[in-house]
């Protein structure tokens, strides 16, 4: 046996920092609600024909262009004519992504500077503050 060791069991140590079931429930519903709320947004921006939609190129307006090998099989002609029946679902899949990371930039943001005036502090228990020294500039 070692000189520094003990045949007292080890006890289990302070609970592990786990993130609360509210914060993940939020966490889950934005994960659902950002891409809806963006997809309707950009289908509203499209349609009302709102600054930045009229930069899109003509192509993409429109039903999509599906290639015939599709059709072959009745579940894709299924899938293929509901594809179809979508208007301008490649810009509004471009603009839904677009305004998906406008929207969780935003939210990352805020949630810094809440996390930042609520969370807990820079330092522990054990950690003292960095000093406050005023240094003078050095000149020769």
């Amino acid at each position: 046996m070692g000189k520094y060791r003990s045949n007292s069991r080890n006890q289990a140590g302070p609970p592990r920092n786990q993130i609360p079931a509210l914060v993940r429930g939020i966490g889950c519903l934005t994960m659902v609600i950002i891409p809806i709320l963006s997809y309707g947004i950009a289908v509203y921006w499209i349609q009302e024909g709102l600054p930045g939609s009229a930069l899109i190129p003509p192509n993409l307006l429109g039903p999509p262009n599906i290639p015939p090998i599709f059709f072959s099989s009745p579940v894709l002609a299924r899938i293929a004519g509901f594809l179809q029946a979508q208007n301008n679902l490649s810009a509004n899949l471009i603009f839904a992504v677009a305004f998906a990371m406008i929207i969780g930039g935003v939210m990352a943001v805020v949630y810094g500077y809440v996390y930042s005036m609520f969370g807990p502090s820079k330092y522990g228990p054990t950690d003292v503050p960095p000093p406050r020294v005023k240094t003078k500039k050095y000149t020769r």
